[in-house]
């Protein structure tokens, strides 16, 4: 059987399935979702639905558009690209699309997600499924059996939507919650084997996979060059969905939108804390707020009578007559 036309599109039963369910499934939740007081009213619903649309898109162009057919018969640098929009962009924008109102699972099967969304779990399965089905034997495979592909790239979708959570947290804070901190270590660390693998692939002197380099050439590139290039991809552009993730946790450890205040959630304070000298104002960013919560000022004695007697007025309290 000859190969498709580069510009032809790719109908895998299996993804296109796949492209239905989500889009019945979390379509279905916002709705369900609509139905209820929400907490950020019709606004809310208006983003998560764009969402699901945005993560709907980039899955069509990687699962059917001439993108996966180039990436499943001709091109690696093709295939880098369909598996950045599987892996790193459309889960992200999946999980935000779902509501903050978890159905309610059975016992087995909550124990067993909670499992699987375990930072140091979802980290391990996505690692172990992207270079299992990138070794030259079943990577190859695959180009030569389409079902094969498209349960590759259902695998690799789903082992993202479960490294992305732990990032997201799309039902809110759960067992394994990271902190802000944690979660920048968690990017960072996520980022490394894809690195030695795109240097692998980018100063490698021979082809990996025998289908690419039988194939007709439809760029410039020779098979060489285009595994060559799609290396130095890797190590780039697969990254640019983990950057933003890095970008925006760190933004949100830079400038806290609504932290409390460690004295008191009114802001007075514990008792007679509430005269704590407040050098900084409320509302500042929270790298900020870290350097207020050792004294910037020095604390004035109790014993200082024109203290003590501005603290009465600030009260209410009526002075002493002496």
């Amino acid at each position: 059987m000859g190969l498709p036309s580069p510009s032809d599109f790719e109908w895998s039963p299996l993804l296109v399935i796949t492209l239905v369910a989500v889009a019945v499934v979390v379509g279905r939740r916002i709705r369900l979702a609509g139905r209820r007081p929400p907490e950020n009213g019709s606004r809310e619903l208006r983003w998560r639905a764009l969402a699901l649309a945005a993560a709907l898109l980039l899955l069509g162009v990687a699962f059917v558009s001439p993108v996966a057919t180039l990436a499943g018969h001709y091109l690696l640098t093709a295939h880098l690209v369909q598996v950045t929009l599987v892996m790193g962009f459309a889960p992200p924008l999946l999980l935000l699309a779902l509501p903050r109102d978890p159905a309610p699972l059975p016992g087995p099967l909550r124990r067993a997600g909670r499992l699987l969304v375990h930072p140091a779990c979802a980290i391990v399965s996505v690692n172990l499924v992207f270079f299992g089905w990138h070794a030259p034997v079943l990577y190859s495979a695959s180009l030569d059996h389409p079902a094969l592909y498209a349960l590759q790239q259902l695998m690799l979708f789903a082992v993202s939507v479960q490294f992305w959570w732990a990032i997201v947290e799309p039902t809110g804070p759960g067992p394994w919650t990271m902190s802000s901190l944690f979660k920048l270590g968690y990017i960072l660390l996520a980022t490394i084997p894809q690195t030695f693998a795109g240097l692998l692939f980018a100063l490698a002197k021979h082809t990996f996979y025998a289908p690419y380099a039988a194939a007709p050439r439809v760029t410039g590139l020779d098979a060489l060059g285009d595994q060559q290039l799609a290396g130095a991809l890797m190590a780039i552009l697969s990254k640019l969905a983990l950057f933003a993730a890095f970008s925006v946790v760190l933004w949100r450890v830079l400038d806290a939108g609504g932290h409390e205040d460690e004295y008191g959630d009114d802001g007075g304070g514990h008792g007679g804390d509430g005269d704590r000298p407040q050098p900084v104002p409320p509302g500042t960013p929270a790298w900020l707020d870290m350097l207020r919560r050792g004294r910037t000022v020095p604390e004035p004695s109790p014993d200082d009578g024109a203290v003590r007697r501005r603290r009465e007025r600030e009260r209410g309290r009526p002075e002493p007559v002496p």
